[in-house]
Parts: structure tokens; sequence; C-alpha cells
């Protein structure tokens, strides 16, 4: 008989469809599978935090009234309600119960004008 599963998939918790892609790890050099959002667009809280290794970034994602912070490894600035976009985002559990996240890249997003 399979045990009941509390683990929830990074597409359950941020409501966003995720692809496996195979990622290099920085420590170790090797290759891992990871679930990945490939692009999340969000709104900028205004927030932005200098960390080790990047950036983190308070976000809103106003479709699914979800609100977090996303480490990303390059600075962009942002005001309250600046349209960024995340790519290849990937997240895990914490042991306090909430959630790290952390992308390849963000960049702000074009207006159509």
């Amino acid at each position: 008989m399979a045990k009941p599963n509390w683990n929830k998939t990074l597409s359950e918790v941020l409501k966003h469809p995720t692809v496996q892609v195979v990622l290099t790890s920085k420590t170790t050099g090797k290759e891992y599978t990871a679930d990945v959002i490939r692009q999340l667009p969000v709104f900028s809280t205004g927030g932005i935090d200098e960390v080790e290794g990047g950036f983190k970034y308070s976000i809103v994602d106003t479709k699914n009234n979800l609100e977090y912070t996303i480490k990303a490894p390059q600075k962009v600035d942002v005001k309250f309600s600046t349209v960024l976009v995340f790519k290849n985002v990937r997240g895990g559990a914490t042991s306090t119960g909430n959630g790290w996240y952390s992308a390849e890249s963000v960049e702000v997003a074009q207006r159509n004008e």
C-alpha cells in the first residue's frame, strides 16, 4: 500500500505549470532534475534585498492571490507594480513551513505601447 504524501509540487504551490529540466549544482557541479516554471510574470511590491549570491524580490501574483519572495542573480530597477518576468523558477519547502524560490534570471516585462 502507498502512504499518503503531504509534500506538494511546485505547480501545486505556485499554481503555474512546470516542466522538468536538468540543472547543474553551483556547489557540487553535479546534475539534477528539477521542476521549473519557465516564465513567471508577477508584480513587484517595490522591495528588493541584496543577499548572498543575488537579490531577493518581494512580489505578488495577483492571478493566484499569492505573495512571496524570489531570489535572482541580477538586480533590476523596480518600483511598486513593476511587472517582472522570472525565468526557470524552482523552489521547495523549508523547515519553517514556508517555501524558498529561486530563478535563473529576472527582467522587467516589455510594455505593449
